[in-house]
């Protein structure tokens, strides 16, 4: 079967008005292997040694939510989608009880935001608290219909098709702000024929050091 992959411009966040650098057009900036968000609310370095493809998005209406993806040629993708806190109060402390408003806001406000209102039948598989980088997480495997970093068109063909998408997600918060950190589970051209996720594995949460040096990729620029 002859099949012809290209880069999915809004796979980290359907929703958001997208951007590629491929298109010499962000809302952001990105020089050097390094994004820097609007308004310069914060930097990543990229997570992939080659040049990956980079789209940003941005939506004011919606909490002024933004996201920045890097995504590599074998649909590896490290992601960052942000949104103002309105209405939620961050305890102090590092354990699940000051977690709990991060998995309150992915419920209730982010995951519906960013992906259920674009890919239906979008589903948190298993979420619960965590750390990253000794602060409190909110840790999650979300399933997306049709949602997979790459597509491919078969010869003779205009119509796109996607496989599903597994992520891995971290919620932080930052000054007056929500991060999202994602990755992909199954990356495209490496995954085993008959790949699965099982939620209620022992090491469902295998991703969180990959999430954990993407924060640490961040340099947050304002409160």
């Amino acid at each position: 079967m002859n099949r012809n992959y290209f880069y999915a411009i809004v796979a980290l966040a359907p929703l958001l008005c997208a951007a590629t650098v491929a298109q010499g057009n962000f809302y952001g900036h990105y020089k050097d292997g390094v994004y820097t968000a609007p308004g310069k609310l914060f930097r990543v370095s990229s997570p992939f040694p080659d040049q990956p493809t980079v789209s940003d998005g941005r939506e004011p209406k919606n909490n002024n939510a933004g996201a920045v993806s890097f995504i590599d040629q074998a649909g590896r993708l490290n992601g960052i989608l942000y949104m103002e806190n309105k209405g939620y109060t961050l305890p102090a402390g590092v354990g699940a009880e000051a977690a709990k408003p991060l998995g309150d806001w992915l419920r209730d406000t982010g995951f519906p935001g960013f992906f259920k209102v674009s890919l239906p039948g979008s589903k948190i598989l298993r979420d619960e608290p965590g750390q990253i980088a000794g602060k409190p997480a909110w840790i999650a495997v979300a399933h997306l219909p049709k949602g997979s970093p790459l597509g491919y068109v078969e010869r003779g063909s205009y119509d796109v098709q996607r496989n599903d998408s597994w992520r891995g997600i971290a919620v932080v918060a930052h000054g007056r702000h929500f991060y999202l950190l994602q990755t992909e589970l199954r990356v495209e051209k490496l995954a085993a024929p008959g790949w699965n996720y099982d939620a209620d594995s022992a090491d469902w949460n295998t991703f969180l050091p990959e999430l954990e040096a993407l924060y640490h990729r961040i340099q947050f620029l304002k409160p």
